[in-house]
């Protein structure tokens, strides 16, 4: 449906995109992933048509539609349902337009305006333009937003506001979606809702997405953009991590082995040329200069399996949380806890215990309380409030949303001066593992993108040596190498931490426990989130759109799980825990060199990768 050639893209001689391939056939549900710089928003303004400035061939089949969500909503005057309504509206005003043209022209500026008119008017048919009310209402009402059609758009959610870009886009029915972040500002049930909707979307989906549990159970195929071009994979995102490691351990072995046949023809001629100089005989000089052209040819040929192997993708973060296990009996003690915001009561008379080197995710739907929580815990604790108990022996760095508590105002090197470096030199040397520039040291706290702030924060929290870490969606603006550097720096942290997120592959690898903000309370679940998740709202829950708002959700679990459905979970659940374990075996051995070992880890993960997904498909 869609054939991209040899695209290629340069922002002031530097090139983005470097002679990308990508086909979109109908009906494909496409994961695209890369780090953040590398040119996934400009592919996508490539595809859909907004950026032509490019040199390259996009051909699409012939009146094939194709419709852009894009991860900013705009400034809108009207109702949701306006929203819905505008692109069928302006094909409406064109269509008006071109009959009151044709009423003065005639002759050969006729024909040009009728057909202009017929093939907006075919646009118009293709879009069920006659009966687009009722259908835009019908969608908003099946998208829980039916409440909402008449009011104003910009004073819905973020969530809310999501779901309506979708309603938008998915009303003409187009034959391939392009989604750019579709998962942000979407609590679990709404990422829950949004799998489904991808997976049932008649037309092909293109979806732009950090979040890797979505590019499981959402997506079929895998598109990797690395050093401007894009590489295929045919399966989710675990099954493409587990060929990405495998393939990079046969990369790693093949290398040797052409290593040591280079040895091996370097002493061949070393041999060849002792020989050839003390018997001045031709035969060994032509035995010697054949041997020296092998040699030559064999280094082309590994040069050129080295270059075709896969990259590491670039610089990501680096980051070890060193801060040392407390010896005391408490992190957080909360009595008689009570949180409101705006007079509605969040949480009332709440107790809390948190042991030092407990792991422990906040969860609960938007709107909850979770980060007024993790506020009003800090602020009472720093007040001495006799319901909130911090560990004295507890060093506590708290990474905001939003990057709330870094002074706007001050540099980068201030704030790295207030978390207690030393000086310039040591800031440097912590920032700088978090892909900061030397110069950024100068540079104002407020000017720095989320995802700056964000690993800023990260490296404040490294800086003061915390060993207890409260984390408010620590991941958010992060590209998935830095979201597993995070993951594998929590998952060795000897501390405390309590986090919020929505990202279920880190809490799968990161807590121990989970506390749900439900109805006003806080419910607590041993475990990791799939334990939590299973276990709170079963194999046969099923999740809509009402839960986006974060004020309703309407969970089905009308018939009890089936045995075999709990097996199934279970098994799913062991699995799914021994994923990571086998990931971090097979990437030890790889750095140590042992070679063997990695490939039949990586054997392993394949085949556990494979039940993994037949387990879910039977769990459905």
């Amino acid at each position: 449906m869609i054939d991209m050639r040899y695209i290629r893209k340069d922002y002031a001689g530097t090139p983005v995109l470097d002679g990308l391939d990508l086909r979109v056939a109908r009906g494909d549900k496409v994961g695209l992933i890369g780090r953040n710089g590398a040119g996934k928003t400009t592919l996508i303004r490539i595809l859909t048509g907004e950026d032509q400035d490019f040199s390259g061939t996009v051909s699409r089949e012939e009146g094939a539609t194709v419709a852009h969500v894009p991860q900013a909503f705009p400034e809108f005057a009207g109702t949701a349902l306006d929203y819905v309504l505008e692109p069928v509206e302006g094909i409406r005003a064109r269509l008006a337009a071109l009959e009151e043209e044709m009423g003065e022209a005639e002759g050969k500026r006729l024909d040009a305006i009728l057909s202009r008119y017929g093939s907006l008017r075919a646009d118009y048919d293709r879009a069920g333009g006659d009966g687009a009310e009722d259908r835009a209402r019908r969608l908003l009402d099946a998208l829980a937003l039916g409440r909402c059609a008449d009011t104003p758009a910009m004073s819905l959610s973020g969530g809310e506001r999501n779901v309506l870009a979708l309603a938008r886009a998915a009303l003409p029915r187009p034959d391939l979606l392009v989604l750019d972040e579709p998962g942000n500002h979407l609590d679990y049930w709404g990422l829950a809702w949004l799998e489904g909707f991808i997976r049932d979307y008649p037309g092909a989906v293109l979806v732009v997405s950090h979040n890797r549990y979505l590019l499981d159970r959402a997506v079929s195929r895998i598109v990797e953009l690395d050093e401007g071009k894009a590489t295929s994979f045919a399966g989710n995102y675990s099954a493409w991590r587990v060929d990405r490691l495998r393939r990079s351990v046969a990369g790693d072995m093949a290398r040797k082995a052409d290593q040591k046949k280079l040895e091996r023809l370097e002493e061949t001629v070393r041999r060849f040329a002792e020989i050839a100089r003390a018997h001045p005989d031709p035969a060994w000089g032509r035995r010697l200069r054949a041997r020296r052209t092998q040699l030559e040819k064999s280094r082309e040929w590994a040069a050129e399996r080295d270059a075709a192997r896969p990259s590491s993708g670039g610089p990501s973060i680096s980051v070890t949380f060193a801060g040392e296990a407390s010896r005391a009996d408490v992190a957080l003690k909360l009595e008689g806890f009570s949180c409101e915001r705006g007079g509605r009561v969040l949480l009332e008379e709440t107790s809390l215990l948190v042991e030092p080197g407990e792991r422990v995710a906040l969860v609960g739907p938007n709107g909850c309380g979770k980060t007024s929580f993790l506020e009003d815990v800090l602020r009472e604790s720093a007040e001495g409030s006799n319901r909130v108990l911090i560990g004295p022996s507890m060093r506590v760095a708290y990474c905001s949303q939003h990057g709330e508590t870094i002074d706007r105002d001050g540099t980068v090197l201030d704030a790295c001066l207030r978390a207690g470096a030393r000086d310039a030199n040591a800031a440097w040397a912590a920032v700088s593992r978090f892909l900061f520039t030397r110069d950024a040291l100068e540079q104002r706290t407020g000017s720095l993108s989320g995802g700056e702030r964000n690993r800023l924060q990260l490296a404040l929290a490294t800086i003061a040596g915390a060993n207890f870490l409260v984390l408010d969606e620590p991941t958010n603006h992060l590209d998935i190498p830095a979201r597993e550097a995070v993951e594998d720096a929590l998952a060795e942290f000897s501390g405390t931490a309590l986090v919020v997120s929505h990202d279920r592959y880190l809490l799968d690898r990161v807590a121990t426990r989970v506390l749900e903000i439900d109805g006003g309370e806080l419910v607590e679940y041993r475990g990791n989130f799939s334990e939590f998740w299973f276990r709170r709202y079963g194999s046969s829950a099923t999740v809509t759109a009402s839960s986006l708002d974060g004020r309703a959700r309407a969970i089905d679990r009308a018939k009890a799980p089936q045995a075999s459905a709990d097996e199934t979970e279970r098994r799913i659940l062991a699995l799914e825990a021994e994923r990571p374990r086998l990931e971090k075996e097979m990437v030890a051995a790889q750095e140590r060199g042992d070679l063997r070992r990695a490939r039949d880890l990586g054997s392993r993960l394949a085949d556990l990768s494979r039940q993994i997904d037949r387990l879910y498909e039977e769990w459905g």
